[in-house]
């Protein structure tokens, strides 16, 4: 089995996979793209050494599957991360060290398809629907440059990005409720940039949060006897 190529980064994008976790509905087909070929609800066993993947679950702390050097927008990434619940497949990260190049033209992409959300930072949360409401469509700009660069310098950002176009989501009030409430298969981007121990990394991960949080609700719960 090879190795994981860098435990620590594995383990700091565990850490960031759980706290983003926005989870969810289950929809009519269970063959909904992730990314590219990787589709939501496939079986780990799908994705075995014969095609190079790896078991870094001990490094994750839940169960995933690991395939290095994967190219994507013209870059190889360092990693991709398919993450798994009961055997089946929920989200895919693509993680590699941070580049302004790999990172501009990764936020470029993103914004054809994919409308921003939301940014955090630690605690700090700027919700951009919520915001335009409140204060109006000029606010955004100078709020969301103000609050990268403040969580830029401490090594600590996020984007939240989901499958719609804006004028879908202006009936919405915030973004956690554009979240939970679009579509079952839209799908979830969230690039995250962190900096740790002189180490900056770049990621992106891609989910469904509706389809994860109906299948948490349909999973029988086992109840301890006292």
């Amino acid at each position: 089995m090879t190795p994981p190529r860098n435990p620590h980064l594995l383990r700091m994008i565990a850490a960031l996979l759980v706290g983003l976790a926005v989870i969810s509905v289950r929809a009519q087909a269970e063959e909904t793209p992730l990314f590219r070929d990787l589709r939501y609800n496939s079986p780990i066993s799908q994705f075995g050494t014969d095609r190079g993947y790896y078991d870094c679950s001990a490094d994750l702390g839940y169960t995933a599957r690991c395939l290095d050097d994967v190219k994507f927008l013209g870059h190889v990434f360092d990693t991709q991360i398919l993450m798994f619940v009961d055997g089946r497949l929920r989200s895919v990260q693509l993680v590699t060290e941070f580049k302004p190049e790999i990172y501009a033209g990764l936020i470029k992409v993103l914004m054809e398809d994919f409308t921003l959300i939301m940014l955090q930072s630690g605690e700090r949360r700027l919700d951009l629907i919520e915001l335009t409401r409140k204060e109006g469509e000029a606010k955004i700009g100078p709020r969301v440059a103000e609050f990268e660069s403040v969580s830029l310098n401490k090594g600590d950002l996020t984007y939240v990005f989901i499958e719609q176009p804006g004028q879908a989501l202006r009936r919405f009030p915030n973004g956690f409720e554009a979240i939970t409430q679009s579509p079952p298969t839209t799908r979830e981007a969230d690039v995250v940039v962190k900096e740790e121990n002189k180490e900056a990394w770049l990621g992106v991960t891609f989910s469904l949060p509706r389809r994860a949080m109906a299948d948490m609700r349909n999973t029988p719960v086992t109840r301890e006897k006292f």
